[in-house]
Parts: C-alpha cells; structure tokens; sequence
C-alpha cells in the first residue's frame, strides 16, 4: 500500500480556520462598550453613587453584555417591590453604556442606563460616556461581578 500525502496550502488552511470559527455574538441593539479609558469618567456620576475606580480596565466581550443583561431584569424586579412593568422592555426602550473595571484582581462590568429617548440626549454613544444629572429612575447604573454572576451595585438618579 503506498501512502499519498496531500497539502492543502496556506489559503486552505485560512479557509478551514475560518469556515470553523464560532463567530462572536453581536452586542443586543441599543448596547455600547466603551475603552477602558472612559472608566473614570462612566464612574463620575452627579445624581447617582458609582462604584469605586479600581485598579485597571478589561474589554468586555458580548457574551459577558448578554449574561448581564438576561440577568438584570429580575434584579430590578427584587430592588422595586416587584414593579415588573418599567423593566420588561429593558432591553428594547432602553441604551447602555458597557465598561469593564478590575478591582481587587477581580472583573467587573459596569453599565449606565438612559430610556431610550434620542431626542433628549444626544451624544456618541459609543465613545462618550453618559453622565447626566437628575432625571429619575430613567437612568441608573449596575456592577456586575463576573466571576460570581451577580450584582454588587445598582443605583438610580432618582428615588424608585
């Protein structure tokens, strides 16, 4: 039996790489990260308290984004009596802010939320950190730790 070996090039190994890769899931609509040099200032808030700085920034991926956001909804249910209503669309009347902060060689991500009502406040909303004061429980901002899957901050720029 006589043995043939086959080369398949560079090209085909790109081919077979990419026709095998998992592509990475799109950021939900209304859904921005920002770098991590916009930490201090998503963390600067007027009406709200934020958590603290700490001591570097990570990337967060979309994957990340979405286990928060599935997360999120039951979260604000528990802090606002259980007023389901205002939080069943989050994810659709709503724009958020994504960043990633280290503290204490953990991994946090923090998001800023505004009601999607682009004729109020306009911005870029994929490089400029919201800050805005007042305005209620339309705005508000969430830590999540990744590692253990829950939130360690959530505060609104109003009472709920």
């Amino acid at each position: 039996m006589r043995m043939m070996t086959v080369g398949i090039g560079a090209a085909g190994l790109l081919a077979l790489a990419a026709s095998s890769a998992v592509a990475e899931p799109a950021l939900p609509k209304g859904a921005y990260i920002l770098p991590g040099s916009a930490v201090p200032k998503i963390l600067r808030q007027c009406s709200r308290s934020a958590p603290k700085i700490g001591e570097g920034s990570w990337q967060p991926q979309a994957a990340g984004i979405r286990e928060l956001e599935a997360a999120l909804p039951g979260e604000l249910r528990k802090r606002s009596s259980g007023e389901s209503s205002h939080w069943q669309n989050l994810l659709r009347d709503w724009r958020r802010q994504y960043v990633g902060i280290v503290r204490g060689g953990r991994r946090y991500i923090y998001g800023s939320f505004a009601q999607d009502d682009s004729s109020s406040i306009a911005f870029d909303w994929q490089r400029e950190p919201m800050q805005v004061c007042d305005g209620g429980v339309s705005f508000f901002g969430v830590e999540y730790d990744v590692a253990r899957r829950r939130f360690t901050h959530v505060a609104f720029n109003g009472p709920y």
